[in-house]
């Protein structure tokens, strides 16, 4: 393996453990910064698509920030491949009433030369898991 595919495969990686380190910080502010300033979410697929920062950042704002008063996120498998990082995660948040809830899924990161998301796709059931944390 070549030191300019190993330094992209740690490019890659350090983009996805930021995003989900801003996620658990429930901080829509932080989580927008990891996108490039034209970057664009689709959380969860299907979903409306959300672009640029300000949108990105309501996004979270009315979804786990609002909701959760503490979230945990575990990268199970993580897969480097061009310019992209698809990863296999599982996540914890506890409502505000304490109580736990868990989710799986899978999230495809798009990431330019400077290290920002550039599209970010989320492969789970957003609505089950905001639904079950709205009530916990």
């Amino acid at each position: 393996m070549s030191s300019a595919m190993a330094t992209s495969a740690e490019a890659l990686s350090k983009a996805l453990d930021t995003y989900f380190a801003a996620i658990a910080a429930r901080d829509p502010e932080r989580i927008a910064l990891v996108f490039a300033s034209n970057g664009e979410i689709e959380d969860p697929v299907g979903g409306p698509i959300r672009h640029g920062r300000t949108e990105i950042a309501g996004q979270f704002a009315s979804g786990v920030a609002a909701l959760a008063s503490h979230v945990e996120i575990e990268v199970l498998a993580a897969m480097p491949c061009g310019n992209s990082i698809a990863a296999h995660w599982a996540m914890t948040a506890r409502g505000k009433t304490g109580r736990e809830v868990k989710a799986e899924g899978i999230d495809v990161l798009q990431v330019d030369a400077q290290g920002l998301i550039v599209r970010a796709e989320g492969y789970w059931n957003a609505a089950a898991f905001r639904q079950t944390l709205a009530t916990a």
